[in-house]
């Protein structure tokens, strides 16, 4: 399964190479919070989440996390924690995220902040959520409070985790909150963030225009489930148009070609970034019997969460970019698996980092790769289940942390700068 998937020769990392973990405020802090996914869990519709002890222990796996090599940390910011009520700050809720933003920098690791990772403030759903006549302003007017609280202690930052996904999710197929399965709600949401985007850029570049921007996107590698249906194979196309293109022919061109509208100019869109970061998993089947896992292997290796290995896919999402946006550096923002099995973990690390490594050899200026995650944590409506993604464990009890195998070999790779198939499983 595993062996064409690996590299069969030592792979290089320069010294400067960004070696980082990614989390998200509400996955690792759970709490009961004033937002949408705490009132699903109240109602039964999702777990709850009890957080795996980031919001007291972040300084903790700040100094494990730097033990083991990594020098970055994608964190976020839960927006109901901050603004709990429309217009609202809360300046204790801030000091906490000065403070971690503080711990990473004293352990050694460069914090990169992110604005909006899926939850919305209660307030906010309550008024129509960001597709409300006031909406937009009331995320930019959060950002702009959030990034004057934290820029002395910040200088990266994000403006949305996948803000793709977050459209795909919440507004076409209707699994996560706001919960709508409507295109043209769809097509307005994907204005929505992209509008967001240019908006916090500025916001940012106001603050300190030293300080670094970039995405945070998920590309999916699409896949025909019938390549000989040309009905199929250009639902597919269409599909990737929208998803994939979209953003990236906005950030290009500063105009946003909306699927069965007239193209839409974004005001500062147009180059609103210093680096694109890029996360993948894996690829997807879309075709008459829905949508699935895909590989070109007939009997690929599958995760926890019963998902397809493709690393190719990371290759062509990078290539991608790079021709998309020629000149902005890339980042690989979010890789990793869901899995009880170590041997698992680390293949599935050493093949996508032999992927990304594929990707620059053909020219793509990717300089560096943030596994998603650092402790185990909420994997949303999988609650906390065997969709683990963590390089260390954690007990629920006593909240002790245990760093696993993949974390040791992590830690060989980035003092050796250099991945050596031979110190694989």
């Amino acid at each position: 399964m595993w062996e064409s998937l690996l590299p069969d020769e030592p792979i290089p990392f320069a010294p400067d190479f960004v070696w980082g973990v990614a989390s998200s405020a509400f996955q690792a802090e759970g709490g009961d919070v004033p937002n949408d996914w705490v009132d699903q869990a109240r109602r039964g519709e999702v777990p709850p989440n009890p957080g795996n002890g980031f919001f007291e222990r972040y300084a903790e796996d700040f100094r494990l996390l730097a033990q083991l090599g990594f020098r970055h940390y994608r964190l976020s910011v839960e927006w109901s924690r901050v603004e709990p009520e429309r217009g609202r700050f809360d300046p204790k809720a801030l000091d906490h995220y000065r403070s971690v933003c503080d711990a990473a920098n004293e352990a050694g690791l460069t914090p990169w902040v992110n604005l909006f990772h899926f939850t919305h403030p209660r307030w906010l759903v309550a008024r129509g959520g960001l597709l409300a006549a006031s909406g937009q302003g009331d995320f930019l007017r959060y950002a702009e409070h959030t990034v004057s609280a934290l820029a002395p202690h910040a200088t990266h930052w994000h403006s949305q985790n996948e803000s793709m996904v977050y459209v795909l999710l919440g507004y076409l197929t209707g699994e996560f909150p706001p919960e709508i399965a409507d295109g043209d709600a769809a097509a307005a949401m994907t204005e929505t963030v992209a509008r967001l985007h240019a908006g916090t850029y500025g916001i940012v570049k106001a603050a300190d225009s030293r300080n670094t921007v970039a995405t945070i996107e998920v590309y999916i590698d699409y896949h025909a489930e019938d390549p000989d249906d040309p009905e199929n194979v250009e639902g597919v196309a269409s599909l990737d148009r929208w998803y994939n293109a979209t953003l990236l022919e906005g950030l290009g061109s500063g105009v946003l070609p909306l699927p069965g509208r007239d193209p839409v100019e974004i005001p500062g869109l147009q180059g609103a970034l210093d680096v694109y970061g890029l996360n993948y998993y894996n690829a997807t089947r879309v075709g008459p019997s829905g949508i699935g896992h895909w590989s070109d292997q007939p009997d690929p290796p599958i995760d926890a969460m019963g998902r397809a290995v493709h690393p190719a896919g990371l290759e062509q999402g990078l290539l991608r970019v790079a021709d998309a946006l020629p000149g902005v550096p890339l980042l690989v923002t979010e890789n990793g698996c869901p899995t009880t099995d170590e041997d698992f973990r680390i293949r599935y690390i050493a093949a996508h980092l032999w992927a990304l490594e594929r990707a620059r050899r053909a020219g793509a200026p990717v300089g560096g790769w943030f596994h998603w995650t650092a402790v185990d944590n909420y994997e949303w409506k999988h609650g906390y289940s065997d969709a683990r993604f963590g390089l260390i464990g954690f007990d629920p009890t006593t909240g002790e942390r245990t760093p696993r195998r993949a974390a040791e070999f992590l830690r060989r790779v980035i003092s050796d700068g250099e991945l050596r198939p031979e110190h694989l499983p």
